[in-house]
Order: structure tokens, then sequence, then C-alpha cells
């Protein structure tokens, strides 16, 4: 049976982690995750299955996510082509645990926060909280 791709985009990170719970309730799916998109906090969750669950859980969910008023929208890819499933379901997700003693030792301390929250260039003299004139490239604003 071939896998179907299932995007449902809602408002927010608490009602997409409550989307997913029920979706995954509904049917027979597997979670691929969720992205934050752009645009006032919307998330997308991404299920794969078979064609018929991915259906009911995508509905199940848009209806939840409508009912407290954060749908953004919904589609189901019945039996996508070729390239298209591929990244989902060849990426499982690896869990490596890292110590600070593992990165203590590979990367100094100051290089792994950035001061400046504008340019986010370790380099750059400005704090977060200052002048934003201060910044390393403050005068070349909108060529970033």
């Amino acid at each position: 049976m071939k896998q179907s791709l299932g995007l449902l985009e809602v408002s927010g990170l608490a009602l997409a982690i409550s989307c997913a719970d029920v979706m995954a309730k509904a049917a027979a799916i597997t979670l691929v995750g969720f992205e934050k998109t752009n645009g006032s906090g919307w998330m997308m969750i991404k299920i794969t299955g078979d064609v018929a669950s991915v259906q009911s859980a995508i509905i199940t969910g848009a209806s939840f996510a409508e009912q407290r008023q954060g749908l953004v929208a919904h589609k189901v890819i019945a039996r996508p082509g070729e390239g298209i499933l591929t990244p989902f379901s060849a990426a499982a997700p690896v869990t490596e645990v890292v110590t600070e003693a593992d990165t203590a030792e590979e990367i100094p301390a100051g290089d792994l926060e950035a001061s400046c929250n504008l340019c986010l260039d370790p380099a750059c003299p400005r704090q977060k909280g200052e002048p934003r004139s201060l910044c390393l490239y403050s005068a070349k604003k909108g060529e970033m």
C-alpha cells in the first residue's frame, strides 16, 4: 500500500500538539513532525500513513482546530510523487545526547552565543538591549 502525506496548519504550538494527539488517536498514522511556519505563530503538523487513515486523521484534526478557532489550512496528498515523501520518511529522528563536557572541548564557550540579537554575529560588541547603532552591521541596514 502506498503512503500518503497529510499537512495540517494551525495557530500555536499548544493547539498543534493537541491536534496531533487527536489525529494519532483517530487513525493509524505516523507523526513525522512539527514545523514552525512564517506568520503569527503558525505550526505545520506533518503525518504519513495509508490514504484513508491520513484523510480521516486530517479531517479530525481540522475539525478539532476549527472548534478552537485555530485552523489555518489542511491538505492531504494521496500517493505523492517519488521525490515528495522521501525526505519525510527517510529522515528518521535521531536523538543524540550532548553533554557540556563534549561541547567545551570542541567549541569555546564564547562562540556558543551571539551577544547581539540583531546580527547574531559573535564578534559584534553590541549587547542585547543596547542601541541598534552599536551593531557592526547598523550601517549596512537593508543589505543583509
